[in-house]
């Protein structure tokens, strides 16, 4: 093969490969501001693909101990934005807040931060478990001033969402009755008692929850009847898990926010925010 033809063949080749290589790059035409003669004339620029930025993960969960004036010092999971937590989590008897709420921190944080309180009467000579006096005013004060001590100045025209378990559910049962306008989205889980669909009359949602080896009959029941009652209400099951405890904590939590978020009647018409005093 002649020189000639050998230099014919690797031109044509080397065409080729640039063509190919050309391919899998992106391109654009974009065309020539100073035309070199008569026609407009076009360039090829080869555009960079922008790098995808991924926003950095929120910090850990972090729980707060504050503390509040003339009572115990009160758990606290802030919401990710500015605003002051608007959820709060009463336990059962001889339990300890701190421990449920960092089963659900994750969820807790996302639907608007929470402020879980212990029971104001020592169980035996413990100082680490209470139980909580059947005094709904006091119970009822003990919240506010939490609230503000946290940062909530006012109850917001909305209301907020109470979670009680055990003792903490009846306990809540009691505070939506007589304070409806504040106390208006609901969690009960595992109520020692038949929760009474009349009390919950004026709630804009209600979810109730239970372990499966414990009164999920009783709540799945109460959910029914308060739905028949016409307040938005479903009952959300613990998988595997007896009386006091919380099993797959993030998920059935989410599930039973999801609700009320989804499914709660709106704010009564002409409601306003509640200034509170935050003194016990």
């Amino acid at each position: 093969m002649s020189s000639s033809t050998l230099t014919t063949a690797s031109f044509v080749l080397g065409s080729i490969l640039a063509f190919v290589a050309g391919c899998h790059q992106e391109r654009k035409v974009v065309p020539d501001p100073v035309p070199t003669s008569g026609r407009p004339v076009t360039t090829v620029a080869v555009a960079s693909r922008p790098e995808l930025v991924k926003p950095p993960p929120p910090p850990p969960v972090a729980v707060e101990r504050v503390r509040v004036p003339g009572d115990m010092a009160a758990s606290v999971i802030r919401p990710l934005d500015a605003n002051p937590p608007h959820i709060v989590f009463l336990p059962g008897i001889c339990s300890n807040a701190l421990g449920y709420v960092q089963a659900f921190g994750e969820t807790a944080r996302a639907h608007g931060g929470v402020v879980a309180l212990d029971g104001d009467q020592p169980c035996g000579s413990s100082k680490d478990f209470h139980s909580f006096s059947w005094d709904a005013g006091r119970q009822h004060a003990r919240i506010e001033a939490a609230f503000a001590a946290a940062g909530m100045s006012e109850i917001p025209a909305g209301g907020i969402t109470i979670v009680g378990y055990s003792q903490g559910a009846s306990i809540a049962e009691q505070l939506v009755q007589r304070w409806p306008e504040r106390y208006t989205r609901v969690v009960l889980i595992g109520a020692p008692t038949d929760p009474r669909p009349q009390r919950f009359l004026h709630a804009r949602g209600v979810v109730t929850m239970s372990c499966s080896l414990d009164v999920s009959g009783r709540m799945r029941e109460a959910a029914r009847k308060i739905n028949t009652a016409g307040v938005p209400s479903t009952f959300v099951e613990m998988p595997g898990c007896r009386h006091g405890q919380v099993a797959e904590g993030e998920r059935v939590f989410s599930e039973a926010f999801d609700f009320l978020d989804d499914h709660s009647r709106p704010a009564a018409a002409g409601s306003t925010a509640v200034p509170i005093s935050g003194v016990l």
